[in-house]
């Protein structure tokens, strides 16, 4: 089989349409270019779309087509001579893919072989589950896992070519046959287990009732007896208790007697006080009035040290100097008129004499220097003055403002002092006046019942007094009350049949004890009673013993048969498992072979042997190794380089060769060095001689490659 061209609306393809050739095809697409949705439009249009899988990664949901149009695809294909087209589209919304078509291609006419559920396999020769676990390659996907199919074709290639059965279905019927007679606790073999230990359950059950009636019986006539004891020595205490009840009911009536002789002459005392509120009232004022008192005295004591205070500020005032006064200045020097006529003269006396001499020039130029230098000497001697004058003035002001200030400063304090008494003095008077109308209404309360009290401490001593007296006619009117109420309690007692004879001996055991133990001998009479009576309805339930013990002889006879059946198929089960092995045996070695010599190549040599177990797990041994290395034990890129060469070996050994099935690889060389990646693709364009293969990669060293190598038959693509 060879495809000529895929063309969907599929997920993220929207009328995309992928052109093949034929051999090895290297298909580049960047991460989320569409590679894994062309392999899934690949697999759907070979074997359909799983609509009844409801999960969230579901192909009906996860290719759902991004644009909202109905999902559908077509695939152009050459199977043996005959070139066909197959179509796939969606009929119905809850029904994707569903409708399908196959058609000679260039026609109308219908290809009549090829249905929607056998399109794959007949095209192929595999059902979907072999294709997938061989030459249907991801790179998530590279390990083989175990499917019924797969195994069926194994079977047959080894056998008698029949795929109709497996290992698998053959012991998963026995383990049906097994699991319907015993699985775990259920089944056949556990159910009557069950219903013979029920069975026996029920019989010793019935046995242990009869006994417990028994029992209960004689313990019954054990309590009644008991109870009846118990009841005489009740009554003795009550005839105590009726004796001791008439002497509390007279001792009461005397005590009430008594009380209320007491209260009344109490209340007769108390009947000129004032009411009792009334006299916590006046304690509260008296209470208030000592800190009134103590405010008043503070308040007095601060008027006086004011007043102390304001006397000090004023004879500083009186001893403070008077301010001075702005003294009139002097006027300030003038300038002197002695020098400059003195240089004058003497000016004239030397022009004069210079001139005499003969020299009248010189005698004028020294008169006027003469002259200039009086005058030059009269102006700085008349500054000099003028600044001693201004330094002497500005002294006086400094000391006259001084004064001035110090004077002020005195009479604020004065007047400051003189304030603070006036308001100390009024406080005072207010506190004084506060607490003397307070005490002179507290004290006219007091002396209406204790004429004597003077001062506070009497006042608070005489309302302490009637309040003792008052609270004491409460107390006695309270215990009048108290005895009354006790006398019309008992009165009955007194006012009853007198007594006769002697006091009441009381039994050793108290009334308490004598009633817990009538209560707890009555309980379990009860409890007995009960007992007796579910113990009989309970064997009613049970059933008759003896139906009870035929019915346990047949269910273990039925048991017995259906263990003899058991054994048996688990001895056929067992002798199936070696018959399976043995088929392993026999095709492990091939397939171990094949996946050795591909596996060989890959690794240029480094691995010479490829070991399977009975689940296709793979391990490799190196040249020269004793031992073969698990897969744990290689890294990530040589585990799917194996993976690979076993998948291409199953494909050589299971795949039908006349049907060519396609060789599909996802990212599959993704993990390999560049070494071992031409390895593989050397070995792919080999086997691409035989079948197509598709190679979807999302990097460019695999087209590098090759164009370099000059391999021949190759088809790039870029998505």
């Amino acid at each position: 089989m060879r495809i000529h061209q895929l063309a969907a609306t599929f997920g993220r393809l929207e009328n995309e349409v992928l052109d093949l050739g034929p051999g090895l095809n290297i298909i580049e697409a960047p991460n989320e270019g569409g590679k894994s949705t062309w392999t899934a439009l690949l697999r759907v249009m070979l074997y359909g779309l799983n609509t009844r899988d409801r999960s969230l990664q579901a192909d009906k949901r996860k290719y759902l087509p991004w644009s909202g149009s109905p999902m559908e695809g077509r695939m152009a294909l050459t199977a043996g001579n005959e070139e066909l087209t197959v179509l796939r589209r969606t009929a119905r919304a809850n029904a994707p893919m569903g409708a399908f078509s196959a058609l000679y291609t260039g026609s109308a006419e219908p290809v009549p072989w090829l249905t929607a559920a056998s399109c794959g396999e007949a095209l192929l020769g595999v059902p979907q589950e072999v294709y997938e676990r061989s030459a249907f390659i991801r790179q998530s996907g590279m390990a083989v896992d175990h499917s019924e199919a797969l195994e069926q074709r194994i079977a047959a290639l080894i056998t008698t070519g029949e795929e109709d059965t497996s290992y698998t279905a053959a012991a998963e019927r026995l383990r049906r046959q097994q699991n319907r007679r015993r699985h775990n606790k259920t089944g056949l073999l556990p159910q009557l287990e069950r219903e013979c230990t029920e069975l026996r359950s029920l019989l010793d059950q019935i046995a242990a009732r009869e006994a417990e009636i028994a029992d209960c019986r004689d313990q019954q006539a054990r309590l009644e007896r008991r109870q009846a004891e118990l009841e005489g020595q009740l009554a003795l205490h009550d005839a105590a208790d009726r004796a001791r009840e008439v002497r509390e009911a007279l001792a009461a009536r005397d005590t009430w007697e008594q009380s209320q002789k007491k209260a009344e002459t109490l209340a007769a005392d108390v009947q000129s006080l004032p009411s009792r509120s009334e006299l916590e009232a006046l304690r509260g004022t008296l209470d208030s009035l000592i800190p009134d008192e103590d405010a008043a005295s503070d308040a007095l004591r601060e008027a006086e040290a004011a007043k102390a205070a304001w006397d000090a500020a004023e004879e500083r005032l009186a001893a403070a100097p008077t301010p001075p006064a702005d003294d009139a200045a002097p006027s300030p020097p003038r300038a002197g008129v002695l020098l400059p006529v003195l240089a004058l003269a003497a000016g004239v006396l030397a022009a004069v004499l210079l001139s005499l001499a003969g020299s009248w020039a010189a005698g004028a130029a020294a008169g006027c220097g003469i002259v200039l230098l009086g005058i030059l000497a009269s102006a700085l001697l008349t500054r000099s003055r003028r600044s001693r004058w201004e330094a002497e003035q500005a002294l006086l002001r400094r000391r006259q403002e001084q004064g001035r200030e110090a004077y002020t400063i005195i009479k604020r304090e004065t007047d400051a002092a003189r304030e603070s008494w006036q308001r100390a003095s009024a406080l005072a008077e207010a506190a004084e006046t506060r607490w003397r109308q307070g005490l002179d209404r507290a004290m006219a309360q007091v002396r209406d019942f204790q004429p004597q009290a003077v001062d506070i401490e009497d006042g608070l001593t005489a309302v302490e007094g009637a309040l003792a007296r008052r609270l004491a006619a409460e107390e006695a009117a309270r215990a009048a009350e108290t005895a009354a109420l006790r006398w019309e309690l008992r009165r009955g007692a007194a006012d009853g049949e007198p007594l006769q004879g002697g006091p009441a001996e009381r039994p050793v055991l108290s009334r308490s004890q004598l009633q817990a133990e009538r209560t707890a001998n009555a309980a379990r009479l009860e409890e007995l009673r009960r007992r007796l009576h579910t113990a009989q309805g309970q064997i009613q339930a049970l059933g008759d013993s003896a139906q009870l013990g035929a019915d346990l002889a047949e269910k273990e006879d039925a048991l017995q048969l259906l263990q003899a059946e058991y054994d048996a198929i688990a001895l056929a089960a067992q002798a199936l498992e070696t018959a399976n092995l043995s088929l392993q045996k026999r095709f492990s070695p091939a397939l171990g072979e094949k996946s050795a010599e591909i596996f060989t190549k890959l690794t240029q040599g480094k691995y010479n042997k490829v070991l399977l177990n009975k689940e296709l797990t793979p391990s490799a041994q190196e040249e020269g190794s004793l031992l073969p290395r698990e897969l744990f034990q290689l890294s990530q890129g040589a585990a799917d380089q194996l993976y690979l060469a076993v998948r291409l070996a199953i494909c050589d050994l299971v795949l039908p060769r006349d049907k060519g099935a396609p060789l599909v690889l996802d990212d599959a060389l993704v993990t390999f060095d560049d070494d071992r990646m031409a390895a593989a693709l050397t070995c792919l364009a080999e086997l691409a001689r035989e079948r197509q293969i598709l190679l979807f990669t999302c990097q460019r060293r695999e087209t590098a490659f090759l164009r370099e190598a000059r391999v021949p038959g190759v088809t790039f693509l870029t998505l």
